[in-house]
């Protein structure tokens, strides 16, 4: 086969310093990047953000334009007019067709003006950025949640519709594609009529994310980590240790990730004082800061309604945690009940965590074998090594 020398990201998300406000999708490209640097590979990264910039940072080369709807007021302003009339959608979504030129032209003439060359670029799936690939680059699209699938099946309100029409046109076009599991691969499968995608689960730096026997458990806390929102099941998670409070009320709650409107909801919605002082929010935590604060957990909880997966799961996992997990299909492509976590209802997430502060040989047993599943089936350089193999096919 090939040998892979020179790849080309082209996203939407990049977690660097210029942009560190970032979801899953550009920590992933942060995490692939490097380790595809580090395996002697040059990375170039197209990004489309809110600013312009050119930086290197460990050793992959960022290439970031403004956002081309928010550069032009009178492109926006026609975009935001034609969704919002049926007869216009037709030009609306020509408009969504000349913001995927107008990135191809972009990548067209930073290529030529200095000089590259990429064996095979990569994109993600929403946005339909795909259509902006140059023609003559092979590329993959990666399946991390499209607006498409936001929209269908995670229940996501007011999606513009250039966006979902893109993506259809993007997977119409689109060759060679990458599912992050099982599930993600099931209801893509459904909404494009995908053929033989490729399953690559996603991967963590297990070296990085790993248990510290120095740190202070700090007893009875339940931690969540990740965004502070409906989705990811915020209000369940109140409202679950309101009843866990009722027979241990020493227990603490800490949300890891951005509140959002949170801190004032449970003013408003959780009465008893004791318990609102009970309810931490930490905040954004850069990858160091959060290693360091679940080490200090005795459980983590993910009662999020739905996922196409979850780094965040696998980086707990490997700080040795036990995790309550809802019972959605991706989270239970990860874990087996009582064997490597546990899974609740939404009814019942105080039931289990209680099980887990209890018992401590479960707790143990759990937070071992969470360990070990990371380290057997989504280390990173697992993922590294099927994607590089699946670029190689591609060419």
């Amino acid at each position: 086969m090939k040998e892979i020398k020179h790849v080309l990201i082209v996203t939407k998300e990049y977690k660097c310093s210029r942009t560190p406000k970032v979801g899953g999708t550009g920590t992933f490209y942060k995490n692939l990047s490097e380790e595809l640097v580090k395996r002697g590979i040059s990375v170039h990264v197209f990004l489309i953000s809110k600013y312009t910039f050119d930086i290197q940072e460990e050793g992959v080369t960022i290439h970031s334009i403004k956002d081309i709807f928010k550069s032009s007021p009178a492109l926006e302003l026609m975009r935001s007019f034609t969704g919002k009339m049926k007869m216009l959608e037709p030009l609306h979504f020509k408009i969504y067709l000349s913001e995927k030129k107008a990135i191809s032209d972009k990548i067209k003439s930073w290529i030529r003006k200095n000089h590259l060359h990429f064996d095979v670029a990569e994109t993600h799936d929403f946005d339909g950025l795909a259509l902006s690939i140059p023609e003559g680059i092979p590329y993959a699209v990666r399946c991390h949640g499209s607006w498409s699938v936001l929209e269908k099946y995670f229940g996501y309100k007011k999606v513009h519709k250039g966006r979902i029409f893109c993506e259809k046109e993007a997977f119409k076009k689109s060759q060679h594609i990458i599912t992050i599991s099982k599930y993600n691969e099931t209801i893509n499968k459904s909404l494009f009529n995908l053929k033989d995608p490729r399953l690559i689960y996603n991967g963590i730096n297990e070296h990085f994310y790993c248990p510290d026997e120095t740190a202070q458990i700090i007893p009875r806390s339940v931690f969540f980590l990740g965004n502070v929102s409906f989705e990811k099941g915020a209000e369940t998670m109140i409202r679950a240790f309101i009843q866990l409070k009722e027979k241990y009320p020493d227990a603490s709650l800490h949300f890891v990730g951005r509140p959002n409107h949170y801190p004032e909801y449970v003013k408003e919605h959780v009465k008893d004082p004791e318990i609102r002082k009970s309810i931490h929010f930490r905040g954004n935590k850069n990858g160091q800061e959060i290693v360091e604060l679940i080490n200090k957990a005795e459980v983590v909880c993910f009662p999020s309604k739905g996922e196409n997966f979850s780094l965040s799961l696998l980086e707990v996992m490997a700080v040795r945690k036990p995790v309550v997990c809802s019972g959605i299909e991706p989270f239970k492509e990860v874990i087996k009940d009582t064997v490597n976590g546990m899974i609740a209802e939404e009814e019942n997430f105080h039931q289990k965590i209680g099980l887990l502060f209890e018992d401590e040989d479960l707790r143990n047993r759990i937070s071992q074998n969470a360990r070990k599943s990371i380290e057997s089936g989504f280390g990173i350089d697992r993922m590294v090594d099927k994607t590089i193999s699946f670029y190689q096919e591609i060419l």
